[in-house]
């Protein structure tokens, strides 16, 4: 009886303690309040990771790091940091992480590009409070300033000498900035005591190369300007005090195949070949070689990562991820009524586009298919087919009186004039009916009505739906799978093709795309996004009603 007594004194013990130990903890956490924006004072360049973690908790999007030591020694530290920070942060939080590179001792007044409405720095600062303070007074926003506890021991980090150069470049796409790219430009910018140069590869440069290094869904990626644009103002934001051009480049070479200034030259493990075929420039022209600094391929650990993806942080993984979401909000389109919802379905020949309706189809869409509206009112007896064969001869007409469309196709598909003139006799009929029909499915009490065409961007019947919604593959696949599909030759297969409108058009209209061009899954995954979506708009819709 004592011993039991005992035991269960001890376990109340026990759990008293618990339970202090976890009140003091929920009320430390609770007195950090969610900012949007903060910026994160670290007393050691060891325990920045650990700290990034703990304050990721209390920031929804954007999180800037400053390092609170100014040795040369942390260089090196630094560095690794920089992999370490930007790599791993990407396998547990969303937020825009950057890691301010401006050296301590000139940090006089900290400016950032995204305002701030919190400040946190580690116990270790605490002496150091009215210095940090100080140093954020240019801020210029209401912003809550606290502490956050140790997380963590100090992580043992391997260390690489630092050289430092006056002028320093780098170049690439830099579409959607990600961690991989801003691991990149941090490391050049650690590296730079002066002068920093950014080519950023343009349009016609990415259409050019869409067809030697495969960039999956080349059509999504930003314009050009956006992308100097996010460049700049991430350059700026880790260090302000170093000069900054950062321009449109059309080749491989940009500024650094014919500028003496140049010294270092900043590339990752895939692209050290055009680092070399710059010095072999160079070489030519009589210029001193530029030293290379290669930095690794970032993993990409992120949960949603699917196995069609990479397996290192890529813009082409972040643009896969854009199929199926909202790339352009819809604009409320008075012209027609409200409701059935009409989605516009645009997409080439052999995109996938029929499999797509299919898809929406079973989801509870009802389908308005253009193409077979304009093959329905070629058949006999009806107005279309006389005025087809008058416009174009009777010997497209076969014995049952039929339109021989394949005959048909050879005469349009190799003439754009004669294209046009087909489009003009079949669109408005094709138009009229499809409307009819919209309208009728509305009246079966169809919430959604999908109306697809392969005509839908160059017909711009999307004017008449509430949203367009694009289908696209890469155009080689479009044509492999054309021939396969209709027996086609190469070239007869590409003059189809390429008598639409491009993958570009019709991305550049588009509310929504998809691409069916990797497995089942992924397909249906888009689908299953895209329609998630749709219906959390409609119940708003019908709220609002």
């Amino acid at each position: 009886m004592f011993s039991f007594n005992l035991s269960l004194s001890f376990i109340v013990v026990l759990l008293s303690l618990l339970i202090s130990y976890i009140f003091v903890v929920l009320n430390n956490n609770s007195d950090i309040k969610m900012g949007k924006n903060g910026l994160l004072f670290v007393s050691n360049a060891a325990k920045a990771h650990n700290y990034c973690l703990k304050a990721s908790q209390f920031v929804q999007k954007v999180l800037y790091i400053k390092i609170n030591e100014n040795s040369f020694n942390t260089l090196p530290v630094l560095s690794s940091q920089i992999s370490n920070i930007y790599t791993r942060t990407s396998s547990y939080s969303k937020l825009d992480v950057r890691l301010i590179i401006k050296p301590m001792e000139t940090v006089k007044n900290i400016r950032t590009y995204h305002p701030i409405d919190l400040v946190l720095y580690d116990n270790e600062l605490s002496s150091e409070i009215e210095k940090l303070k100080k140093s954020v007074e240019s801020l210029k926003t209401d912003y809550r300033i606290q502490s956050i506890g140790q997380e963590g021991d100090l992580e043992s980090i391997p260390q690489e000498p630092v050289k430092q150069y006056e002028y320093v470049a780098l170049g690439g796409t830099f579409d959607r900035l990600h961690n991989g790219h801003k691991i990149l430009l941090s490391q050049a910018v650690l590296r730079s005591t002066k002068h920093v140069t950014v080519g950023v590869t343009d349009v016609n440069m990415i259409q050019y190369k869409r067809f030697i290094t495969a960039k999956k869904l080349f059509e999504l990626i930003e314009p050009t300007e956006t992308r100097i644009r996010a460049v700049l103002d991430f350059l700026t934001d880790i260090n302000p005090d170093l000069e900054y051009n950062v321009l449109p480049i059309h080749d491989l070479y940009g500024p650094t195949k014919d500028d003496p200034k140049f010294q270092l030259i900043v590339v990752s493990e895939e692209t050290q070949r055009g680092a070399q075929k710059i010095n072999e420039k160079r070489k030519e022209n009589g210029l001193p070689l530029l030293d290379t600094y290669v930095i690794g391929l970032a993993q990409d650990s992120s949960p949603q990562r699917f196995h069609e993806e990479e397996e290192k942080v890529s813009s082409s993984n972040q643009r896969m991820r854009l199929l199926g979401t909202m790339l352009r909000p819809p604009v409320e389109n008075n012209n027609i009524p409200a409701w059935p919802y009409v989605i516009g379905l645009a997409g080439g020949i052999a995109s996938g586009k029929s499999n797509i309706a299919e898809k929406l189809r079973l989801k509870g869409a009802a389908i308005v298919n253009c193409d077979t509206i304009a093959h329905d009112l070629y058949k006999p007896g009806l107005p279309l087919n006389q005025t087809v064969a008058d416009a174009f001869g009777g010997d497209i007409i076969t014995d049952s009186g039929e339109v021989d469309r394949r005959k048909l196709g050879q005469i349009v598909f190799s003439d754009k004039v004669q294209l046009e003139k087909l489009n003009r006799l079949v669109w408005p009929a094709v138009i009229e009916e499809a409307q009819r029909r919209v309208q009728a499915l509305g009246q079966e009490g169809y919430r959604v009505v999908v109306m697809e065409a392969a005509v839908m961007v160059r017909a711009k019947w999307y004017n008449q739906c509430h949203q367009l919604w694009a289908v696209i593959i890469p155009p080689e696949e479009a044509i492999k799978r054309l021939q396969e599909r209709n027996g086609l030759t190469e070239e007869e297969a590409r003059q189809r093709i390429e008598s639409q409108p491009s993958n570009q058009e019709q991305v550049s209209q588009a509310n929504m795309v998809f691409s069916p061009y990797w497995s089942y899954e992924y397909t249906q995954m888009q689908i299953d996004r895209a329609w998630q979506h749709l219906q959390e708009l409609l119940d708003s819709r019908t709220c609002n009603c």
